[in-house]
């Protein structure tokens, strides 16, 4: 839960500023969830964006939550899954 809409535009501004071999490096940025549409309008397509986490239902009453559907909806195709956080303080597993 770190960043702002000035940190993306910073953030994304240098990362589209910048040129690498794409059959070499593949460039994959996680903003929080609530910046997800603003990243992936402003990257350029080289850049690839990715959700922090997803939940396994596809749609439903789970507050707060964020689906595969939502995902590909904004046109994002990478997500996270088991980081530290999660593991930590949610009790999450591998399953």
């Amino acid at each position: 839960m770190n960043g702002s809409k000035q940190l993306v535009h910073t953030l994304v501004s240098n990362l589209n500023a910048t040129e690498w071999n794409s059959d070499e490096i593949e460039v994959v940025i996680a903003p929080p969830a609530s910046y997800l549409d603003l990243v992936r309008s402003l990257a350029k397509p080289e850049v690839h964006v990715s959700a922090q986490n997803i939940y396994f239902e596809k749609k439903g009453a789970f507050t707060g939550e964020i689906s595969s559907e939502f995902l590909k909806d904004l046109g994002i195709t990478w997500t996270i899954l088991g980081h530290s956080e999660r593991r930590e303080i949610f009790k999450e597993s591998d399953q």
